[in-house]
């Protein structure tokens, strides 16, 4: 069921990003590859995006497992188990087929391929209700408006007081894995 988020709050999202001289379009879902990243129909590509300013736990084996394996010393029986739990939420929020907005600049990539953007459906922020849902931390590394990375922090910090998603399910791995 997808929560009622502040339609200030949406508008600021929107306005942050497209005040930075990136595109919002409409695209359609087709898949949803973990918490933080799916891909959608662009014309005849199909592109990878990355919900912009936050981060997921991974739910298979690759690089960036690994080295969240080093990190915090967690089992990748655990790790997985976190990214599973991320990905089948926001698979609750989407699914392929629904129309999506996107806001970014679509032809920017990070070093994993995928391009981060700010994704709507309803008007509602998946980025942000990752957040708040308490499957996704805040990246501090990521470059995106200020203002949009405070409200994402304070959305974090209330999901953690409140034990939401993840801080309540699994809270200590979480810890580990978010690096608190």
């Amino acid at each position: 069921m997808m929560k009622s988020y502040l339609l200030p709050l949406i508008t600021l999202f929107a306005w942050s990003s497209i005040s930075l001289g990136e595109q919002s379009s409409h695209y359609p879902l087709v898949a949803i590859e973990d918490g933080d990243t799916i891909t959608v129909q662009v014309g005849e590509h199909v592109k990878r995006l990355q919900l912009a300013g936050i981060d997921a736990p991974e739910d298979q084996a690759n690089p960036k497992l690994s080295r969240d394996l080093e990190r915090t010393g967690l089992s990748s029986d655990m790790l997985l188990e976190l990214g599973n739990a991320a990905t089948a939420h926001l698979k609750q929020l989407i699914s392929p087929g629904d129309q999506i907005q996107v806001v970014g600049d679509l032809t920017r990539s990070d070093r994993y391929g995928r391009i981060p953007v700010f994704v709507y459906k309803d008007h509602h922020s998946l980025n942000l209700m990752m957040v708040s849902d308490g499957y996704a931390v805040v990246l501090s590394r990521a470059t995106i408006a200020e203002d949009i990375k405070t409200e994402l922090t304070a959305r974090q910090q209330q999901a953690q007081a409140e034990k939401r998603g993840l801080w309540g399910s699994h809270q200590a791995a979480a810890l580990r894995w978010s690096g608190q």
